[in-house]
């Protein structure tokens, strides 16, 4: 069962930061034990990635995701792509992307698998196939114009996906832009949340706990909150087995970092409920400091830094490093 939002405080990634106790979340599995397992069908045959009218990609496997495509008036300066955070879906970044196409550059957001309006809504895909699904659409986009600078752009989770598929320069982007990326492994969680996480998994995976009572702000932008969470393409609880899921990313593209082979752009705000600050400063330490490379930190940002009430001056500072050679 899950619950609709009913303040606008309600985090986005809410779900995956739980901070029950052991003994709560014992309590919940004997009521809860009739749930089941559901992993998310792969695609079984190897075909050509492509981009589809509607907009559509479809990846090497054969499975079609949804995107929106915020395209500029005129020649673009440069190509964004989106990669949305958990729980969300690329149209979340509407205002963000209209943004964007002001001011020159081409953005595609694509619904990653698992989410949004794309297959299997609510199941996980895993972070290797979600990384090679991001790879195959940077492929694409540099093929139509090989002189366009090319950034793939991670929000949170997305963000923990960007530093994946750019492992050993297996991207063929011109940079990535972490905007509060989710890298919050296990090793710096809390013990509670670890061993209640693990129970959670092996006896009732398919339990979706919404989070709502936990009281974490995502962004000091309610009115932009409220609107987004109308949309019947948001997840309002997730899989528990979804959020392990999740985890495993984020130790996968924190491991991820110290590979990165382009220039990097790394985004937090101070008062971030959702991502600890040392999980980031830890992941700046660990990132190689190549070309324009640059953390910028926004002591009033909260995690959704591009759509807070300052994300004019986000969106301008991530079009200048853009713009930068």
């Amino acid at each position: 069962m899950t619950t609709q939002l009913k303040e606008p405080n309600m985090p986005l990634q809410q779900t995956w930061r739980h901070r029950y106790t052991v003994q709560t979340v014992l309590m919940l599995l004997i009521a809860l034990s009739g749930c089941s397992t559901a992993p998310m069908p792969l695609g079984t045959h190897h075909v050509q990635p492509q981009l589809l009218q509607q907009p559509l990609f479809r990846a090497s496997d054969g499975t079609d995701l949804a995107m929106t495509h915020w395209q500029p008036k005129g020649k673009s300066r440069a190509t964004l792509i989106l990669l949305h955070g958990f729980n969300e879906y690329a149209g979340a970044f509407d205002s963000v992307g209209k943004q964007f196409a002001q001011r020159g550059i081409d953005v595609w957001g694509i619904d990653q698998r698992g989410f949004g309006r794309s297959a299997y809504r609510g199941q996980w895909a895993g972070a290797q196939r979600m990384a090679a699904d991001a790879r195959e659409l940077a492929a694409l986009l540099r093929q139509q114009d090989p002189q366009q600078p090319l950034y793939l752009w991670g929000m949170s989770m997305g963000g923990a996906v960007t530093l994946v598929a750019a492992e050993e320069g297996k991207l063929d982007v011109d940079g990535i832009i972490l905007e509060a990326p989710a890298v919050w492994t296990r090793d710096t969680q809390p013990l509670y949340q670890r061993v209640a996480q693990d129970i959670a998994v092996k006896l009732v995976p398919g339990w979706k706990p919404t989070g709502e009572s936990l009281g974490i702000r995502a962004t000091d932008n309610r009115a932009l909150l409220r609107e987004i969470w109308k949309s019947p393409w948001m997840i309002k609880g997730a899989r528990i087995e979804t959020v392990a899921g999740l985890v495993d990313l984020m130790d996968k593209g924190y491991a991820a970092a110290e590979h990165i082979r382009v220039p990097t752009l790394l985004l937090y705000g101070g008062k971030d409920e959702l991502i600890p600050a040392k999980p980031i400063e830890r992941l700046w330490q660990r990132l190689p400091k190549r070309g324009k490379t640059r953390f910028i930190r926004y002591p009033n940002g909260w995690h959704m830094l591009t759509r807070d009430l300052q994300s004019a001056k986000v969106i301008s500072d991530i079009t200048q490093w853009i713009q930068q050679q």
